[in-house]
């Protein structure tokens, strides 16, 4: 499914960068040290690539740390954590911490445990430790753990702007610009299951160019990114002829502030570069105030050219 593609690239970014707070999360206060990342591991099995492997070390003794990320739980997985395992412990010859990290909030009790019996009597148990990552949500929104902050629109119910301006808040307050980068990148991305490609390029207008230094960048993004540029020169255009015509007439007429105040709010409506150029001329060129007033107002609202 699409949601797993979603997830197979970004949060792998967050694994990557903050090991450290899952960690913190599920062994709290245990000494344990964060080494290093082991990239692309891949196990001996058919298109199984594990992204989330770091070695850490407790008590001067190394282990390795497995953490695997779930929407929400699916039939095999508890075989799969437990086949992860062994792999992970053969391949690495260390011992192995797997860890689950669920995303999307259920009320049922999390399956962690795969076991293997003759009936009644059990012979074979693998158990492994789940993270339930909704449980963190308001220790994530007062900046616990703001790293986390991309992922609180799936850990809330019917997120709101509201909740993006929290977010952006809490990635804005990361101090290392690559990661800041990443976790915008990653804010947007994991948004985009709940809001509208265009109302996140508003939102974000301002974030844009800090993005551009993302180690993971969505091609919907880098659109928006070149839509957001396009449309701020635009912008900056407009609002640079806006203030020539009333730089002109004020010159010329020695408006009022009232005047002035009007034939700016009327200006505003006015997107078009082309209607705005040949009303710059006009401010030059119409012998009295009046005269350009009236070709002011019978303008409508986005006209193309006067």
């Amino acid at each position: 499914m699409a949601k797993f593609n979603l997830f197979d690239q970004t949060l792998k970014i967050i694994a990557r960068n903050y090991a450290g707070t899952f960690l913190q999360l599920a062994f709290p206060g245990l000494a344990i040290r964060l080494l290093g990342t082991v990239e692309n591991v891949e196990l001996a099995l058919p298109s199984r690539p594990v992204d989330f492997v770091h070695r850490v070390e407790y008590e001067s003794q190394e282990y390795i740390l497995h953490l695997e990320f779930q929407y929400e739980h699916e039939a095999g997985f508890r075989q799969r954590m437990c086949g992860y395992y062994g792999l992970l412990t053969e391949q690495f010859q260390l011992p192995v911490l797997s860890l689950a990290l669920y995303l999307n909030p259920r009320k049922a009790t999390i399956p962690n445990e795969y076991a293997v019996g003759l009936g009644l009597h059990p012979v074979n148990r693998f158990v492994y430790p789940v993270l339930r990552l909704w449980d963190y949500t308001e220790d994530i929104r007062a900046g616990k753990y703001r790293e986390l902050a991309p992922l609180l629109v799936m850990l809330v119910n019917n997120p709101t702007a509201d909740l993006l301006e929290e977010e952006r808040a809490l990635v804005l307050a990361e101090p290392e610009p690559k990661k800041r980068a990443d976790l915008l990148s990653l804010a947007v991305t994991m948004a985009a299951r709940y809001f509208e490609k265009d109302f996140l390029w508003r939102f974000f207008r301002k974030e844009l160019d800090i993005m551009r230094e993302a180690t993971f960048i969505e091609d919907w993004i880098e659109e928006g990114m070149e839509k957001g540029r396009l449309e701020g020169l635009q912008q900056g255009q407009q609002a640079a002829t806006r203030k020539s015509i009333l730089r002109a007439l004020r010159a010329r007429f020695h408006l009022s502030a009232k005047q002035e105040k009007h034939i700016a709010q009327m200006l505003e409506a006015i997107g078009e570069i082309s209607t705005l150029d040949k009303l710059a001329d006009q401010a030059l060129q119409d012998i009295t105030l009046l005269d350009f007033q009236t070709r002011l107002q019978g303008l409508p609202k986005g006209s193309p050219t006067p």
